[in-house]
């Protein structure tokens, strides 16, 4: 649950101070950023805070501004969660205005949302849409995380209300309060039955004609025994077609990317994971030091031959990977939006650079196009609030001769519109489909 306790502005004033201190600290933040920044962050809320406490949630949005600024997707707060008890019968779609996809009501599915409380709608999307950071700045994934949590950040942000009315173009309801479940540690669900060719968890693959559609929701440890029985397939049946899906995937274990990428690919990729010292180590919290002393010793055996120093204060520890393809992919379409982030993006660049036929389709990614600041997260305690934050150890970089730290854009731009939605027709997929 969101903690009920309030934070003393004097302490929130005074932890942003320390987080600002801790950002200077640290290259792959200070090194990007326009010296006033956050210090401008800092003084807005200073003025803004007309009372003597804060909520957490509204600490949050504070901290979520910094974030922002940072341009970094792996920085957050970590303790403590945002998890309302509450949440609000109403989830939205944005494109040329926000649009219902689910409510409590069903009749009003598919209208606009002109104003809730009779705030307009962009009102609060702009309130709420910098609570996380993009990879080199940006809206990308704090309109991602709004989006995905419109139901519980919409019930925080009007706490105090006891009515919350929505007016739409087709007429005004009010929203109810529903009770989040409680998270538990029980097994897992049961998996649902599927009509994938292949599948294995979220993972799935499913044929459309001769052509392969691969959807990846995440990479994990199985996902290598999944791509096995992938590109198995792929060669039993001679499949030369394939779209990769990486819409809402946010990464995980760069290895398993790596291995989609070199079943793709016929000559070696690469990648370096970037250390450079900083004054960051005296500002973590005990867990964080832990991390970061464990994280330098699996990078320095993983590595004992393979890395060098790049500049007097940066080493770079080196990852190359053969080709595996044992397979007649021709063409290699990847759907990409908001919630494709870290090694999922990390797979984009990579395919992008190295095949001839592969295009991309969607919204750019948040992830950045060269690599992301990543490899370990270590954690600091700000001192009087005690909020936990984690911030990035290493920079990974795929590209040294590139500057751009933003998303790819896509070959072809798309997102889904509310007509597609109502339809229950996902309009990216079939544009791929259709594209020669």
């Amino acid at each position: 649950m969101i903690p009920a306790q309030t934070y003393s502005k004097k302490d929130v004033l005074s932890d942003l101070n320390y987080f600002e201190t801790v950002i200077k600290s640290h290259p792959l933040y200070s090194d990007h950023l326009d010296g006033t920044e956050i210090s401008e962050i800092i003084s807005a809320a200073q003025k803004d805070i007309q009372t003597d406490s804060i909520s957490f949630f509204r600490y949050r949005i504070i901290l979520g501004k910094i974030f922002y600024k940072l341009g970094c997707i792996h920085t957050g707060v970590t303790k403590p969660r945002l998890a309302p008890a509450n949440k609000l019968g109403l989830e939205v779609m944005k494109n040329n205005g926000f649009f219902i996809t689910a409510a409590d009501d069903k009749k009003w599915i598919g209208s606009k949302i002109i104003s809730i409380n009779n705030i307009p709608i962009d009102h609060i999307f702009s309130n709420l849409n910098q609570m996380m950071g993009t990879d080199g700045g940006g809206d990308g994934f704090g309109d991602y995380f709004f989006i995905r949590n419109f139901s519980v950040l919409l019930e925080e942000y009007f706490a105090k209300n006891e009515t919350i009315t929505v007016l739409t173009g087709a007429g005004t309801f009010d929203l109810q309060k529903v009770p989040l479940p409680e998270r538990t540690d029980t097994a897992s669900p049961a998996k649902a039955k599927t009509t994938s060719t292949v599948s294995l968890g979220t993972n799935s693959l499913q044929m459309a004609g001769k052509t392969g559609i691969l959807k990846i929701s995440g990479f994990d440890g199985p996902s290598k025994r999944f791509f096995r029985k992938v590109f198995k397939f792929f060669k039993e049946n001679n499949t030369e077609d394939l779209i990769i899906d990486l819409r809402g995937n946010l990464g995980g274990s760069m290895r398993s990317a790596m291995f989609l990428c070199q079943n793709l690919v016929s000559e070696p990729i690469w990648y370096d994971i970037d250390y450079r010292k900083s004054g960051l180590f005296r500002y973590l919290n005990t867990k964080g030091k832990l991390y970061f002393g464990l994280s330098k010793v699996k990078y320095t055996f993983e590595n004992i031959f393979t890395s060098k120093k790049i500049d007097a204060d940066t080493r770079a520890y080196m990852y190359r990977y053969r080709p595996l393809k044992d397979n007649n992919i021709k063409s290699v379409k990847i759907l990409t939006d908001e919630g494709t982030a870290s090694s999922s993006t990390m797979c984009v660049t990579i395919l992008k650079r190295k095949l001839e036929n592969v295009k991309i389709i969607g919204s750019r990614p948040s992830g950045g196009y060269n690599g992301n600041n990543g490899g370990a997260f270590p954690t600091v305690t700000l001192p009087k609030t005690k909020v936990e934050v984690k911030i990035p150890l290493y920079r990974i970089v795929l590209d040294r001769n590139s500057t751009q730290r933003q998303g790819i854009t896509p070959d072809l731009e798309m997102e889904t519109d509310i007509e597609s939605f109502l339809n229950n027709n996902d309009d990216i997929l079939r544009k791929a489909l259709d594209m020669r």
